[in-house]
């Protein structure tokens, strides 16, 4: 599952391009949602069903975008657990949603499984991170080998 909050399409964008090459390796069951417009209940009912699980989002005035940081939350509020996580994380100028992800899920989760692949954008994909979103297909796919 992919879950992503956008500003302005960047982080989306990535998200899509991360689902496009895990389909194109295979991966059948991708599910993508926006947080933005999808409703928290229907996302934390979607979460329960997938082991593994990306967040992408945006910085926003140096934290998590307000949307990703509330589906965090419920996640946590409904205790749930054992899952493996990526992380893409966006900023204008200062990226720092990923960082802070890593955090919530390190300090208010239970058995969560970082991926050490991750993608860090300044703005948008570009030629100097594309190699990063293969890092992180392949470490998904990876992990999924090894559950």
């Amino acid at each position: 599952m992919i879950a992503y909050a956008s500003m302005y399409g960047n982080t989306e964008s990535a998200a899509q391009v991360l689902a496009a090459k895990l389909a194109e390796k295979g991966m059948t069951n991708i599910a993508l949602y926006d947080v933005s417009n999808t409703h928290v209940s229907y996302l934390i009912s979607e979460t329960f069903k997938y082991s593994h699980i990306v967040l992408a989002s945006v910085t926003y005035n140096l934290g998590i975008y307000p949307v990703m940081h509330d589906y965090l939350m419920h996640m946590k509020a409904l205790n749930l657990q054992k899952r493996t996580v990526g992380i893409i994380e966006n900023g204008s100028w200062a990226p720092k949603s990923g960082s802070l992800m890593k955090e919530f899920l390190d300090e208010e989760m239970k058995q969560m499984s970082i991926l050490n692949s991750e993608v860090n954008m300044i703005s948008a994909l570009n030629d100097n991170n594309a190699n990063e979103v293969d890092n992180l297909v392949e470490s998904i796919l990876d992990s999924m080998k090894e559950a």
